[in-house]
């Protein structure tokens, strides 16, 4: 079994890829038809869009560094990597935030509203 596995490597990895792709576009036409048919959804799902954007758009212009250390530089590791690397790191420091506090504060309007 392991050297049919070892053979045929690039027909699990294309057929993996093909599956990912065919499942990324039902969701998302799954998703425009639950926009077009309810403008609420739409509405909610468009501006979850437009937050996210707005947080990588932050941390890709504001808060990321382009600066490449010498250390680093034996690996080609450019200036473009690194600003990409480090609005990476931002938009989940940034994220993840925002994910603890609405859990404390979701929690904390349960309590306090019983």
């Amino acid at each position: 079994m392991g050297s049919f596995i070892e053979n045929n490597l690039d027909i699990f990895y294309w057929l993996t890829i093909i599956m990912l792709t065919v499942a990324t576009l039902v969701i998302l036409a799954f998703s425009v038809k639950n926009m077009a048919t309810n403008n609420k959804s739409a509405k909610k799902t468009l501006t979850s869009i437009g937050g996210l954007s707005l947080v990588l758009l932050i941390s890709y212009f504001a808060l990321a560094s382009d600066e490449v250390l010498p250390t680093y530089q034996k690996y080609d590791i450019s200036e473009a990597t690194s600003n990409l690397v480090g609005m990476g790191l931002w938009s989940f420091y940034i994220l993840s935030t925002i994910a603890v506090v609405s859990i404390i504060i979701t929690e904390f309007s349960k309590k306090f509203s019983k």
